[in-house]
């Protein structure tokens, strides 16, 4: 795995381009726990393993991102979709430009996931290369998710376990409240109020839903799920399956493509 951003210019021309990995998150409120960079630390560290599993060449981190919903919240940075999505699409295309045949995108935001699929659709279709994105915690890991929490969500207890894990110095279980959403995700049945419903479309259906009405309903205090309940040690549990997974999953399209990534 190569971090390009530190490449010498000699160097990053007589380095093989095969495959690039780009993490985006976002800057917002995770209650009163987690830091306001959660998304991004998060989607950082998967990418970091996913393209040292490949050997591709990681790219930094897209921090900003499309946070609406908890822009009421001090320490939210908000991006216009319109803006996110050409600065998004500008960033791919330039990837794409400098080489590289296959551009798997890491996202750590739900905020985000339509405008990236916009950006990238224009990206794939302006420069010929492939892109693929996941959305790390809900496209990968999923019978780890289901095993290991009951209780999770925005600034939940998968999210929480999973910042323990990374960067549990920065991460302050003595400011964790819950505010559970009366879903889970080993459970089965309908959804019985606004907070469930969201989670179980996510989590289960693959549903988009935008709703002010909803969003205010689901995140009073800027958390979703029982932050309280989570550990560090199902945090690993679930991350090493998110990873293996997205890795697989990548190396099965770079095959199809006949992209050879350089070896780890």
């Amino acid at each position: 795995m190569t971090e390009v951003w530190e490449l010498p210019g000699s160097r990053f021309d007589s380095s093989p381009r095969s495959i690039a990995v780009i993490p985006i998150g976002s800057v917002e409120r995770h209650g009163d726990h987690l830091p306001l960079g959660t998304d991004a630390i998060e989607a950082a560290w998967v990418a970091q393993r996913v393209a040292d599993a490949l050997g591709a060449d990681l790219f930094p981190t897209i921090w900003y991102g499309v946070s609406p919903a908890l822009a009421r919240f001090p320490g939210t940075i908000n991006v216009e979709t319109d803006a996110f999505i050409a600065y998004v699409r500008s960033v791919l295309k330039e990837i794409a430009r400098n080489g590289y045949r296959l551009i798997v995108i890491i996202n750590g935001h739900g905020g985000n996931t339509t405008a990236i699929r916009v950006a990238m659709k224009d990206a794939a279709y302006s420069s010929g290369a492939t892109f693929v994105m996941f959305d790390w915690w809900r496209d990968a890991g999923r019978e780890a998710l289901r095993q290991l929490f009951t209780s999770p969500g925005h600034a939940g207890e998968d999210e929480t376990s999973a910042m323990l894990y990374i960067d549990g110095a920065h991460v302050d279980m003595s400011a964790a409240r819950a505010y559970p959403s009366g879903w889970s995700p080993g459970s089965e049945g309908e959804a019985g109020d606004l907070k469930s419903m969201r989670n179980l479309m996510i989590y289960v259906q693959g549903v988009a839903v935008e709703s002010q009405a909803v969003d205010q309903a689901l995140y009073p205090y800027a958390v979703l799920g029982d932050p309280t309940k989570a550990s560090a040690d199902r945090g690993e549990r679930w991350l090493e399956a998110v990873v293996s997974e997205i890795v697989e999953r990548v190396r099965g399209l770079a095959g199809t493509l006949g992209v050879l990534p350089p070896r780890p």
